[in-house]
C-alpha cells in the first residue's frame, strides 16, 4: 500500500511524539521537505530540527503554511494536467526535475482546533481537508498525532481520509477514534511504551 496520510494516535508517555519524529526523519532522509506545526512552542523538538524544518507555533503561522501548501498543490495539479503527467514520480522520471514531496506534520491536532479561534478553525479545517481529499498524487501528505480522544475535534471528512492509522498505548474511544476499533485498549498493555498498533492490525 502507498500511504498518503497518517494519522497517529496514543496516550501521554506511549512514545507517540518519538514516533512522528521517527517517520518525520526517515522523510528527511528520502529527501523531502518537512513542515511542522507544534502549539507546546517547540520544546520537543532540539536546534537541528529549526535548521532542517520549516516550524510554526500558532495558528497566525499555521493558517499561513497551510494555505501556502494548498497554493502549491494547486499548481502541482495544473502543471500534471498540462504536461499529461498521472503523479509526482512520473512527473519527475518524464521532466527530469527533482520536485520534492512536502510533508506536513501536526504534533497534537486536537490541540491546534480547540484553541485557535472559530473563524480561524474554520479556514485550517478546510484547507486540511483539501489536502487530505487529494491524496498522495500531487506529493503533499499530512502526518496527524493526537492522544486526545475527542472525536469532535478531527472532522470526519478529514479523519476518514486518513489512510494510514497508527496507534500507542490508549484508552479505548482514543482507540476507536483513531483505528475504529478498541483493538490498541486491548492488545497493547498500560504500562507498555513504544509499542504500537498499525491500521491492518501489526504490532510493532
Amino acid at each position: 500500500m502507498r500511504i498518503s496520510h497518517v494519522l497517529l494516535g496514543g496516550s501521554t508517555g506511549s512514545g507517540k511524539s518519538v514516533l512522528l519524529k521517527l517517520l518525520l526523519m526517515q522523510s528527511l532522509r528520502k529527501g523531502a521537505e518537512v513542515y511542522i506545526s507544534d502549539f507546546k512552542g517547540g520544546v520537543d523538538f532540539p536546534n537541528i530540527w529549526y535548521k532542517r524544518c520549516k516550524m510554526c507555533f500558532d495558528e497566525a503561522a499555521l493558517l499561513e503554511l497551510l494555505t501556502g501548501l494548498t497554493e502549491e498543490l494547486e499548481q502541482r495539479k495544473t502543471l500534471f494536467a498540462k504536461l499529461g503527467y498521472p503523479n509526482l514520480a512520473a512527473y519527475n522520471k518524464g521532466t527530469g526535475e527533482n520536485l520534492k514531496r512536502l510533508i506536513f506534520a501536526c504534533d497534537e491536532v486536537a490541540e491546534v482546533l480547540d484553541k485557535a479561534q472559530r473563524e480561524r478553525v474554520g479556514q485550517i479545517e478546510s484547507r486540511v481537508a483539501t489536502i487530505v481529499r487529494l491524496n498522495r498524487t500531487f506529493g503533499i501528505h499530512l502526518i496527524l498525532a493526537t492522544q486526545r480522544p475527542d472525536a469532535q475535534l478531527i472532522p470526519g471528512q478529514i479523519r476518514d481520509n486518513l489512510d494510514c492509522r497508527i496507534c500507542g498505548r490508549a484508552e479505548r474511544v482514543l482507540s476507536e477514534l483513531v483505528l475504529d476499533s478498541t483493538a490498541t485498549a486491548e492488545q497493547i498493555s498500560k504500562h507498555a511504551r513504544g509499542r504500537f498498533l498499525l491500521y491492518d492490525g501489526t504490532v510493532f
